[in-house]
């Protein structure tokens, strides 16, 4: 059996990890990785640290040394692109004219960082940041000029490129946020206050509840002009404004997309033999685009391959676990409640830079925000899904 995926990031490798260890004969499964990026397999959550305090090269952000591929037996193309899929031949087409057949083809292509239709978004010095180089491309913009930078996007990802900017020693360091709160899809008010002071206390200036109305520069960016007139001044721009699943060369293909490549209980496209996972995939109209689902749905997509249909994936509850500011920050299941949710809310009292908060439904812990304890922290994690014991309910 011939099994090709797409991708090399997080959610490629780990289908072709579960589908070694479940036939190590290489001769019943071959196992071919196609990779945009010229890099082996590394840690893209730690791109910021590119542009951070040490220049890292794209090998120390690897996850494997060189040879483990040869070890697994798991072929790597990188620095290639596929240009077309022929679903009805089972076979893909490379830029570089070349074919490949496959008997099984799994689609792990991931997403693209928003840039929004907003004058001057497209000017030098304003970035997205998505691969290694993009990173790079960063660095070498504030190595040029560390007078300013802007931060467009407070979640997860805006959140550490600021952190790491400031490492670097950008003079005047700005988050722009249009939401009225940091992280608002894992914080509530009373966390993202925390982080908010947080940041100021690192002299990063932090500005919630704000639109941009262009960005603006002759030659490069200068300054970002927000909508109520303000001016902050950047010499580089980093855009963190989400994600879109990568759909084209499925849609091409004729898969189902709507949000992202329309996926089953078991990572199935529409199309026989074809699997998608990872941030490209949408499943029961979802699409989360996070690290854990990636990982959860590996499994079941490398089992449902080799005809192992007995594990469904039946979802993930997004959690997210980083340290931001110098906090160990956690969030888990629901953010916020809702009129007529069922849920209670525990406020824990804790000793000064903590923060925690808690929802229950029906006396089953839903929902977490731990700000300043990985302990209590790893103790939520554990009961996410399981009705509550005392533990969390003192500090």
């Amino acid at each position: 059996m011939n099994v090709v995926i797409i991708g090399n990031g997080v959610a490629g490798i780990s289908v072709a990890k579960e589908l070694r260890l479940r036939e190590g004969d290489p001769g019943r499964l071959a196992i071919t990785v196609i990779a945009h990026e010229s890099y082996d397999y590394y840690a893209r959550i730690r791109l910021p640290e590119v542009f951070g305090g040490g220049a890292l090269g794209a090998e120390l952000l690897a996850l494997y040394k060189p040879g483990w591929y040869a070890e697994k037996s798991i072929a790597v193309k990188l620095g290639q692109d596929v240009v077309a899929i022929d679903a009805e031949r089972r076979q893909l087409v490379l830029s570089s004219g070349a074919e490949i057949s496959f008997d099984a083809l799994v689609l792990a292509v991931g997403a693209d960082p928003v840039r929004p239709e907003i004058p001057g978004a497209y000017l030098p010095g304003v970035f997205t940041v998505r691969e290694y180089d993009d990173a790079a491309r960063v660095r070498r913009s504030v190595e040029r000029d560390p007078a300013s930078a802007v931060v467009v996007g407070g979640g997860l990802l805006g959140l550490e490129a600021a952190r790491h900017l400031g490492d670097f020693g950008v003079h005047k360091l700005t988050v722009l946020e249009v939401a009225t709160r940091l992280l608002p899809r894992q914080m509530d008010e009373g966390g993202a206050a925390a982080l908010t002071e947080a940041f100021r206390a690192m002299g990063i200036e932090v500005a919630t509840g704000v639109r941009v109305a262009r960005f603006a520069g002759t030659d490069r960016v200068e300054a970002v002009e927000l909508e109520d007139g303000r001016s902050v001044p950047a010499a580089t721009v980093v855009l963190s404004m989400g994600v879109r699943p990568r759909t084209g060369l499925a849609k091409a293909a004729g898969l189902a997309t709507a949000r992202g490549i329309v996926v089953d209980d078991f990572l199935r496209t529409n199309c026989p033999g074809i699997f998608a996972l990872g941030d490209c995939a949408e499943h029961r109209a979802i699409s989360l685009g996070i690290i854990p689902a990636a990982l959860e749905q590996a499994p079941v997509c490398a089992a449902a391959i080799l005809g192992d249909l007995l594990h469904p994936y039946k979802g993930t509850v997004p959690s997210n676990t980083l340290k931001v500011a110098g906090l160990d920050v956690f969030s888990a299941g629901i953010v916020e409640r809702k009129e007529g949710d069922g849920c209670e809310e525990i406020l824990a009292k804790t000793p000064a830079g903590r923060y925690e908060r808690y929802l229950l439904r029906d006396g089953v812990l839903v929902g977490a925000i731990v700000i300043g304890s990985k302990e209590r922290a790893r103790a939520a994690a554990r009961m996410m899904g399981k009705i509550v014991e005392r533990e969390l309910r003192e500090p």
